[in-house]
């Protein structure tokens, strides 16, 4: 697939006074002051819990990052608006913060001093379980790494040059996330180690091996530690890294390369890709030229048995690089206008259906398969329902937003049922596929938040019609049983249900549409009043495109999870 113009699509590029229809209403840029959330966390240690991409927090505090119109914050304000005495009724009481963190501190590891170290890493049973965990539950979404060599430098444990020992502990710490439940927090002592190895001379590397180690860090740990800003700083900048190492093209002296090393320049480009691309499709910001005509590199081959061991292990990269292609074309459009022409949102969304139905069977089947290629079938059928649901529900959005100034067309009324349809079998594809691992708890909670926002927008909007209501209740009672199910295995678990909780008891409150008024940015400040914003900076949860709810009782607290800076300069850069 080649880079597609965005010439092709006849979407305005520019919203004129007759075509805002409040949506642009829903993009809050960030003022002077605004302070980020991952930065605060430094300074005022908190309760906190992690996720990757919802925020789910409640307390006084002013806007965060930069998030579009097709983030989570646009549907929570869009129910804002249609049921204005919602913002009261999720006030949470007043609590003392200082006390609930010394509460939360009492059952949490003490923080563990980490110096900086060039030893030797000698094989341990317990590396060896978590470098197994590794390859079982992570490769499979990005096959970087040669899992051979990489075994065999371990198992010898002679190396103690910085870009192996970063390597080696960003996937300790990966694996342990993957091994064990969301309440062990094994994983900062390597995730510590790794930094430890990645001053900010290590951007001016060469090493392949230090940009791996990055792309693991910002492509996935930060995120699981909800840093989600610094990880799409951090992961901006290895993909430049990779530019400036040439991975972006194809290497057109063969003679000279050796297959193995041809494949995993390959192999690292794309992950980066991947990484980059699942990472912002639901926030709202452009692409910033991840994929072009410049980028020449060619799609892993897979083709030899000899190279890199595991044929079958790089089938979903292949596939995947050509969701990202599609999603970045649906990212950079919806970052211009969310609200596009019908004929432009079904052609995306035809690309989507195509993709998918195009997939190898061994990636649509439902036949029993090996544990690592079943967590990539759930992963990728998640993420492709997912984006549907972002490119339609949009419109969902501002028809409820809008009320009855305008009454919908044929084309958006079908826009907005494709999107409950979509979002329901989310929902249900969800509770009935997941399997008790860390990695499929983690992104099933994610993507199980992501589509329940449609129910709940339906609700609140369509409050009147009885049997809909009915009908998007039983969606919601599913998802808080789906949660339940999976809460040992999602860090960001208990706080989702309890986000979806509260909004489903207030949606069946008698008198929650009373009123209604528009939401613009005004109501900003109202919100701030009332303790109600879609940010709340002194909370972990501060992330991409989620909302904050609720004072935290107990969770993750920065002071004790063992986050340690060697330099004060690298204090302020990795908090950023």
């Amino acid at each position: 697939m080649s880079p597609t113009s965005q010439d092709q699509f006849q979407s305005p590029l520019t919203l004129g006074p007759d075509d805002d229809r409040s949506l642009a209403s829903l993009e809050q840029i960030p003022n002077k002051d605004t302070e980020w959330d991952e930065e605060r966390r430094n300074r005022e240690p908190i309760p906190a819990e992690a996720d990757d991409v919802n925020a789910l927090s409640l307390s006084v505090d002013r806007q965060s990052s930069y998030l579009g119109a097709t983030s989570i914050k646009a549907a929570f304000l869009v129910m804002l608006k249609v049921a204005p005495l919602l913002r009261s009724y999720l006030i949470p009481p007043s609590t003392n913060n200082k006390s609930n963190l010394s509460d939360c501190t009492k059952a949490l590891p003490e923080s563990m001093e980490v110096k900086a170290s060039d030893s030797k890493i000698p094989w341990s049973s317990e590396g060896q379980t978590l470098i197994d965990s590794y390859f079982n539950r992570v490769q499979i979404l990005i096959p970087m790494l040669d899992e051979a060599s990489f075994r065999a430098d371990y198992l010898k444990g002679q190396r103690c040059d910085a870009p192996w020992l970063a390597l080696l502990n960003m996937v300790f710490a990966m694996g342990s996330i993957a091994a064990n439940k969301s309440d062990d927090y094994s994983h900062l002592n390597y995730y510590n180690q790794a930094k430890e190895q990645l001053p900010l001379d290590c951007f001016g590397s060469s090493h392949l091996e230090t940009l791996q180690a990055l792309a693991l860090m910002g492509g996935f740990y930060l995120h699981y530690l909800n840093r989600p800003n610094m990880a799409n700083a951090l992961l901006g900048a290895a993909l430049r890294m990779a530019c400036a190492m040439g991975l972006h093209k194809e290497n057109l002296d063969t003679q000279h390369s050796s297959q193995l090393v041809v494949e995993l320049r390959r192999r690292t480009w794309w992950s980066l890709f991947c990484l980059d691309t699942w990472a912002s499709t639901t926030i709202g910001r452009p692409s910033m030229g991840r994929w072009g005509s410049a980028i020449t590199i060619q799609s892993p081959k897979g083709q030899d048995s000899s190279v890199l061991s595991q044929q079958t292990g790089i089938v979903p990269l292949i596939e995947n690089i050509k969701f990202c292609k599609i999603a970045t074309q649906i990212q950079d459009l919806l970052a211009q206008i969310p609200l596009l022409r019908h004929e432009d949102r079904t052609n995306l969304d035809n690309q989507l259906v195509d993709w998918y139905d195009s997939l190898p069977w061994i990636l649509r089947s439902t036949e029993p398969c090996p544990e690592s290629i079943y967590t990539a079938r759930c992963v990728m059928k998640w993420r492709y329902q997912n984006l549907r649901i972002v490119l339609h529900r949009p419109v969902l959005l501002d028809l409820a937003n809008r009320g009855t100034n305008l009454p919908p067309s044929v084309e958006e009324l079908a826009a907005i049922s494709q999107c409950q349809r979509i979002a329901k079998q989310t929902i249900e594809d969800i509770g009935r596929e997941f399997t008790p691992n860390q990695m499929l708890g983690w992104m099933g909670v994610w993507f199980m938040y992501q589509a329940s926002m449609v129910p709940l927008v339906t609700i609140f909007w369509e409050h009147r019609n009885k049997a809909i209501v009915l009908e998007y209740q039983s969606q919601i009672e599913t998802v808080l049983c789906a949660i339940d199910v999976m809460s040992e295995w999602s860090l960001a678990a208990r706080r989702s249900r309890e986000v979806i909780s509260k909004m489903y008891e207030a949606s069946k409150q008698p008198n929650m549409k009373d009123s209604a008024g528009e939401v613009d940015r005004q109501d900003t400040t109202q919100l701030d009043m009332l303790g109600v914003l879609s940010f709340d900076q002194r909370s972990i949860w501060g992330d991409f495109d989620g909302m904050s709810w609720g004072e935290f009782t107990e969770g993750l607290d920065e002071a004790s999870m063992g986050l340690q800076y060697s330099e004060p300069g690298l204090r302020s850069w990795w908090a950023v």
